[in-house]
């Protein structure tokens, strides 16, 4: 019984150490969240990067929440692979500030601190008809973003992202190396609507430890629609797409088997913005996975944040 006690809790652990980069590229670009830029302007996405700058000399401070629950491993259900009930959950803590440098360059920055926690129902050893709740907990500060962009054409909207992704992450979440991407970003007003993608690819970074990439080259495609829906309100609904090459696991679940997999990512995000005052918009949004085969995938993601302008 102790064998099988401690077989699971090194399971669970497992879970938490490897919930990796992987988890952290999942959550996004984050490039609509700090790029209101503009007291009227309330209808850029949150995800998915936007070719229109706005006014020069706008300063824009978000924060926001994501909560998120992980049910997939290497592509199948972790209560399948792992058994009791096995659950993990990501909350994310992100500081972002955004700077109109001119009308067509914007630099900013994402600050993220994660928590996780594992969750799992084994059998007690001091009771075997009865179970007990093993949680374990990490958290720390995930790799910052700094990101510049540049509008180089207006009619139709066009513009370039460089994005670095700082070593600071904690082992768990985040990358041990120096991540690089670039985005070309495209934008154009249908009316009331307006239509924003980017497509983009992220060179992860070198550990300096094991002189190794602990994560594949991610290639990124996002796309979303917005629009007004009120003299405060707005509505957004993005699809979030990626492709992360293949990864094997050598010993998938503990069976001494390998087993590869795809890392392809398909999310929906629905989501509204609401002005509160000319100044301070509240954001919500739901994200979905509608398929996902990454090491792990998330079922859903809450998202609350609010942004305020500071001309």
């Amino acid at each position: 019984m102790k064998t099988k006690y401690f077989s699971t809790v090194t399971a669970a652990v497992l879970v938490l150490a490897l919930a990796g980069g992987t988890a952290h590229a999942q959550l996004g670009a984050i490039g609509g969240i700090a790029s209101i830029q503009g007291k009227k302007q309330t209808t850029f996405p949150l995800f998915t990067l936007t070719a229109k700058t706005g006014q020069a000399d706008i300063l824009d401070g978000g924060f926001y929440v994501y909560y998120a629950q992980v049910d997939t491993y290497m592509g199948k259900d972790m209560a399948t692979v792992y058994g009791n009930d096995l659950s993990e959950r990501l909350v994310y803590k992100i500081l972002n500030v955004s700077y109109n440098l001119t009308s067509d360059m914007n630099l900013s920055a994402s600050i993220p601190y994660v928590s996780a926690d594992v969750g799992q129902l084994i059998t007690s050893p001091s009771n075997p008809s009865g179970t007990d709740e093993i949680t374990r907990s990490s958290s720390g500060l995930s790799n910052p973003a700094i990101r510049f962009m540049y509008q180089f054409l207006r009619s139709p909207m066009l513009a370039v992202y460089g994005t670095i992704y700082l070593p600071t992450g904690f082992i768990g979440v985040g990358s041990a190396g120096t991540d690089l991407e670039v985005d070309l970003a495209y934008t154009r007003d249908l009316g009331i609507v307006q239509w924003d993608s980017n497509i983009g690819y992220r060179l992860t970074g070198i550990d300096p430890t094991t002189h190794r990439k602990p994560n594949n080259d991610i290639q990124m495609l996002n796309t979303a629609f917005s629009i007004p829906l009120g003299m405060s309100l707005s509505g957004f609904f993005e699809v979030n797409t990626s492709y992360e090459g293949r990864i094997t696991d050598i010993n998938f679940a503990g069976t001494k088997t390998a087993y590869t997999v795809q890392q392809v990512m398909v999310n929906i995000v629905p989501g509204i913005r609401l002005s509160i005052t000319p100044s301070l918009f509240l954001t919500g949004a739901l994200k979905y996975s509608l398929y996902n085969t990454f090491l792990y995938g998330y079922h859903y993601i809450y998202t609350i944040g609010l942004d305020y302008l500071v001309l």
